[in-house]
């Protein structure tokens, strides 16, 4: 079981506790999840806390989808995957219909059609294997609908993302868990009960499961569920500080009958104390709603007492089928005494665990892993990394020439700050259907691209933004900067 951290969203003004994140950091938390209401977003901090971090996963507990098209959804995932180097998780929900509508101003509809196209549109567009065409009953891309202007036509996302950047789903009703099962790569339950897994969720997990589009497993699916943790001597006084949440959620998030929470835990058996906390909650009485919040619930859905005791409780959430647990801490000693409980790993370690950049590469396309470690292995020779680099060029071309379709001209590279700090030059000959790659430095030229060795590499990997690397003089092009601008149809294949 892995640990994460989430970070909620802000009241009235909005403060990161840095601190315990760059902890979790450094013990090796899997994950940092940023939510949002209707107050703070969860984008903005998650990028904020991404700069600031090495390896911890960057997820979004939860993006609204209702706030945001799926198109703006992808390009702002992408963009944040490519810039925290292959660390983001996205975790998308319908939140409820009093902030989709009185928030958003939007309908809430029907939240099972709508998160199903939703998440297919979202796919379609990290695929990028097609230009993006959806005629859905809630989404129409192109929109062709009354006051379309008729100009729209399907595009494929200029940034490349990747097609199994993963994405979760928030859901606590039957219906809709059965859909994250199916759709999904990973579950973000909240308010979940290990001991009630059962005969609360697993049905409709395998439910899911055997509607997927693939034979589906738990082995390919993340069960991620929040549980807050109070460390201290008196269980009842940690207990009591987890009451006001419940209560807010169980009893006035929602009208009767239209509540979420409210069910979830009439499910787990508590119908009577969810009822009682329900009216008194929305007749004002608030104190007492919290009052009437059990401590049995408590115990079912969080982690209070002395660390001997959370750790004696923690063998319900390790016996169940959770592979990610993602707690609300209040403190740095929280989050350390979680590590040593969970991934045996003590405060004063001076190392994190291995760093996940093992898993980012094993998620990215074929491809770029082959293309990756074949520039490795060059790098670690005296010859240019870049070299690698050019060979691909001249694989693929050789293999699908129409590669070059609309790039009649003549590429030369000169690549500066190889071995020794020596330059050298490639030629790429695309002109009159040549196709041709060589070493010739007094080949003329309709563009010249100066760029150092390794960025090269960075360029071709994608790990190197060209727009932004020529912005910061990473790249110097002399000639025709518009056929400069095209080289993406050769390097996007490698």
């Amino acid at each position: 079981m892995r640990l994460g951290m989430m970070l909620g969203y802000s009241g009235a003004t909005i403060q990161l506790p840095i601190e315990m994140v760059l902890e979790a950091d450094r013990l090796g938390y899997y994950a940092v999840w940023t939510a949002e209401a209707y107050g703070s977003d969860c984008v903005t901090p998650l990028a904020w806390v991404g700069a600031l971090t090495q390896r911890i996963h960057l997820g979004t507990a939860i993006m609204q989808m209702p706030a945001r098209t799926p198109a703006m959804t992808a390009m702002t995932a992408i963009t944040l995957d490519q810039l925290s180097g292959g660390r983001m998780l996205m975790g998308l929900g319908l939140s409820g219909p009093q902030v989709v509508e009185g928030w958003h101003g939007m309908p809430y509809g029907k939240p099972l059609g709508k998160t199903r196209e939703y998440v297919q549109i979202m796919r379609t567009i990290l695929a990028r294997e097609t230009p993006l065409v959806h005629q859905g009953d809630h989404y129409q891309i192109p929109f062709e609908g009354e006051g379309a202007t008729g100009l729209g036509k399907p595009l494929k996302s200029i940034l490349h993302g990747r097609a199994d950047l993963p994405i979760y789903l928030a859901s606590i009703g039957p219906k809709n868990v059965a859909l994250t099962a199916e759709i999904a790569d990973g579950w973000l339950p909240v308010f979940f009960a290990p001991q009630f897994y059962d005969k609360t969720f697993q049905a409709a997990i395998e439910s899911g499961f055997a509607k997927a589009s693939h034979k589906k497993s738990m082995a390919e699916f993340d069960i991620a569920p929040s549980v807050t943790v109070i460390m201290g001597d008196d269980v009842e006084a940690c207990q009591a500080m987890i009451k006001p949440a419940l209560a807010l959620y169980v009893g006035g998030m929602g009208a009767k009958g239209k509540n979420f929470y409210n069910d979830l835990v009439s499910r787990y058996g508590f119908e009577d104390a969810a009822v009682k906390i329900q009216d008194l909650y929305l007749s004002g009485q608030k104190a007492e709603a919290i009052a009437a919040v059990p401590n049995e619930l408590v115990d079912a859905v969080a982690l209070c007492g002395p660390k001997a005791r959370i750790k004696e409780r923690l063998q319900l959430w390790e016996d169940s089928p959770v592979t990610t647990l993602n707690l609300s801490v209040h403190d740095v000693a929280t989050v350390q005494a979680m590590a040593e409980l969970v991934l045996d790993a003590h405060p004063n370690r001076t190392t994190s665990l291995p760093s996940q950049k093992s898993e980012v590469l094993s998620s990215a396309p074929v491809e770029q892993t082959n293309h990756t470690k074949s520039v490795e292995d060059k790098s670690m020779s005296e010859a240019f990394a870049a070299e690698a680099v050019f060979e691909n060029i001249a694989k693929q071309l050789a293999e699908n020439p129409s590669l070059a379709s609309g790039l009649d001209a003549v590429f030369k590279f000169d690549i500066t700050d190889g071995p020794n700090g020596e330059s050298k030059s490639w030629v790429v000959d695309l002109k009159d259907g040549k196709n041709s790659i060589s070493n010739d430095e007094t080949a003329e030229s309709d563009v010249t691209i100066t760029v150092k060795d390794q960025d090269m590499v960075g360029l071709a990997s994608g790990s190197l933004n060209p727009q932004m690397a020529f912005m910061q003089g990473k790249v110097k092009v002399t000639g025709n900067l518009m056929l400069a601008t095209k080289l993406d149809k050769l390097l996007g294949n490698m």
